[in-house]
């Protein structure tokens, strides 16, 4: 084992050297992420108790309850366990979208890229590089744990105690690890970083999905959900530790199964074995569209499909969110019957507004995944053979991006129809038409205006790339919490998030409509030639 391990120590430091800018940026997005969530809520719930029970009420409908969790069932309600309620599902994924693709470069990238058959020349040990990234996950969740122990204590919510505070940050240090360790075993079950990125995000969505339904439906089956296991600790109420020991079990077996993986397999190889391409390629592979096409298809397909499961599945929670109104004495006292229908279809707009954000996002991130691309393959030295033949560099360029695009806007329209029309079918008064041209006339703009700046990046500045994800997710973060952690009107606007947040109670505003097409295709523009003018494995 020691042998199998030598000099891990030094791949260790060259990693967390590598990688400190992208894990300091990340554990800045958490900790703002925690200490804000807890002041803003902290504040809320200083306010009163009719505040207080508006913001439980709010929380415990089927839309949100989808979105972030079911709230646990308790008495009395205080701003420790509504926190914890909010935070730990939104919480998760966003430290898996982290960590998951820092474990897969860190082990398969560096095989995928020659730099660990050089490393292994040397002295160095056969399972060396995924020690080395086993450690550096455990050092980077210790430090996130410690950080939002001290940003918890610091805040001091009513409800809680060191004791809460401690089995919160340690629970959300079990989840790094869990899908942390998830992507390990995934880099070295594949034999490249697209399939085990791809196998990786399926696995988190996938249990988000199971989470979402049975915690609207069937509450005792979240189990099945390793983002469930984490619910079912009810931090700040019943403070269950074996939940938390199941996540850290479950993470020590990945681990080991992993590093047993790549003590006995060849490098560069994986266990899932790809499939045998035909000995001579077809006729019509010689554009690089058709490449592109052939290449990306599972990636695509696998975004279409997901984002048709997920439309459904948020679009059939919908018929819940507009009963609120009717169950409550209140309302109907004060309203009849049509001003109550009214008032459940503006809440229904509303919840649609929230999702039209995370289906923006979605798409988004498929274009992007395919725009990126270019500058991953180019660094691989997959195109140096492409540059070498006829086709332009403002060709290879364009089919990269077109296509980004085009998966973006279809991938967005497939989850917004899957959305509207499966949230049509439960809803006792469906919704016309013009609100589904309402989403479309304003998240399409949105999504092209978000991949095209990514387009920008890839070509002037392909080092800085990276950034990208830190302005859209900041953008969506506003976007959803804005209401909840009373934020300003227009704070979001630093995005096209915030551009369409009245969408589609309103229409989209024309300015702001004018303004990412046009900076759409400005942006678009100078990404070629900015790649125009790159070096070749910039």
């Amino acid at each position: 084992m020691r042998h199998s391990n030598r000099n891990a120590g030094y791949l260790l430091r060259a990693n967390l050297k590598q990688n400190l800018k992208f894990s300091l940026i990340w554990l800045v997005i958490l900790i703002m992420m925690i200490a804000s969530g807890a002041g803003k809520l902290e504040a809320a719930f200083a306010g009163g108790a009719s505040g207080s029970k508006e913001i439980v009420k709010m929380l415990r409908a089927p839309g949100m309850a989808a979105m972030f969790g079911a709230m646990p069932k308790v008495d009395t309600y205080n701003t420790a366990i509504v926190f914890a309620g909010v935070m730990v599902v939104f919480m998760i994924i966003l430290q898996a979208l982290w960590v998951m693709p820092l474990m897969i470069r860190n082990t398969r990238g560096q095989e995928e890229s020659g730099l660990l058959e050089m490393v292994r020349a040397r002295n160095v040990g056969r399972t060396a590089a995924i020690t080395a990234a086993s450690l550096e996950l455990l050092i980077d969740s210790a430090i996130m744990g410690i950080l939002y122990f001290v940003s918890l204590a610091a805040v001091n919510m009513g409800g809680t105690d060191l004791y809460g505070d401690f089995l919160f940050s340690l629970g959300m240090v079990i989840a790094n690890l869990l899908f942390g360790t998830i992507a390990l075993l995934f880099a070295q079950l594949t034999n490249n970083t697209r399939t085990a990125n791809m196998l990786s995000y399926l696995v988190l969505t996938a249990a988000y999905l199971v989470r979402l339904v049975t915690d609207i439906q069937h509450q005792n089956l979240t189990w099945l959900s390793p983002i469930g296991w984490f619910e079912k600790a009810n931090f700040y109420t019943d403070n269950n530790v074996w939940a938390l020991g199941l996540a850290l079990l479950v993470s020590i077996l990945l681990a080991a199964s992993a590093t047993m993986i790549a003590r006995n397999r060849d490098l560069g190889a994986g266990i899932i074995a790809e499939r045998t391409g035909r000995a001579k390629a077809a006729g019509w592979l010689r554009s690089i569209p058709a490449l592109l096409w052939r290449t990306e298809r599972g990636l695509f397909a696998g975004w279409l499909i997901g984002a048709v499961v997920f439309g459904g599945v948020m679009g059939s929670v919908l018929g819940g969110v507009g009963d609120i109104l009717k169950t409550n004495p209140l309302y109907r006292k004060i309203l009849d019957v049509g001003q109550i229908n009214a008032a459940n279809q503006t809440m229904v707009l509303s919840f649609l507004g929230m999702y039209l954000g995370i289906f923006v996002a979605l798409a988004v991130t498929a274009g992007v995944q395919v725009a990126f691309r270019l500058k991953r393959d180019d660094n691989l030295g997959y195109l140096s053979v492409i540059h070498a033949e006829k086709p332009t560099r403002t060709t290879i360029s364009v089919s990269y991006y077109c296509f980004g695009l085009l998966a973006g806007v279809f991938v967005l329209s497939a989850g917004l129809l899957a959305l509207f029309f499966t949230g049509n079918t439960v809803l006792s008064h469906p919704l016309p038409l013009k609100y589904l041209g309402r989403l479309f006339a304003a998240s399409v703009p949105a999504v092209i205006s978000f991949i095209a700046l990514g387009i920008a990046l890839v070509g002037l500045w392909p080092r800085l790339s990276s950034l990208f994800w830190l302005y859209m997710g900041a953008g969506l973060i506003v976007h959803i919490f804005r209401g909840l952690f009373d934020l300003p009107k227009h704070a979001g606007n630093f995005t096209p998030f915030g551009w369409i947040a009245n969408v589609p109670v309103e229409n989209v505003d024309q300015t702001w409509l004018i303004v990412m097409i046009v900076g759409a295709v400005l942006l678009f523009v100078l990404g070629i030639a900015g790649y125009r003018r790159q070096d070749l494995s910039l």
